[in-house]
């Protein structure tokens, strides 16, 4: 955690996922990684494409509290800013399902976390490729910084 100290960590829309339904093993790590950008020990961030993630199911489902509780969750707890997705980020996208054979939410995730200069991309995907210009975490790394 300290050679991330105060820069941007981009949150992959699985770490909400687990806490939203308490996935047993892995809410508990995602809540500390939440807990420790609410304490401004590194800065959350996330892209506008995990909110539309979030919210398919409770609207499919019309389930109006898990709304609620995703919005809450990304607009309000203090733990994440939102960025949204520029041309140049869907580009950058293009360029990495190119190389890499992504799918374009598994793309567009990275290309953002470039374009805010996140310092690492945390995910619990054990899949995703190195991506030139950022750290890739795996979600379990983040045992060791103590979270």
């Amino acid at each position: 955690m300290a050679r991330h100290a105060g820069r941007h960590v981009y949150l992959d829309t699985n770490l909400f996922i687990y806490v939203l339904n308490g996935a047993p093993g892995l809410a508990e790590q995602c809540v500390g990684l939440l807990d420790a950008c609410c304490r401004n020990e590194v800065h959350g961030v996330t892209g506008d494409l995990t909110l539309a993630e979030l919210l398919v199911q409770p609207l499919r489902h019309n389930d109006i509290a898990a709304v609620r509780a995703v919005r809450e969750m990304l607009l309000n707890s203090g733990a994440v800013t939102l960025i949204g997705h520029d041309r140049a980020c869907f580009e950058r996208a293009a360029r990495l399902r190119a190389a890499h054979g992504l799918k374009m939410p598994d793309a567009l995730h990275p290309a953002t976390a470039l374009a805010c200069e996140a310092a690492c991309f945390v995910s619990n995907d054990r899949g995703l490729p190195a991506v030139a210009g950022i750290e890739i975490s795996v979600l379990g790394d983040w045992a060791s910084f103590g979270l």
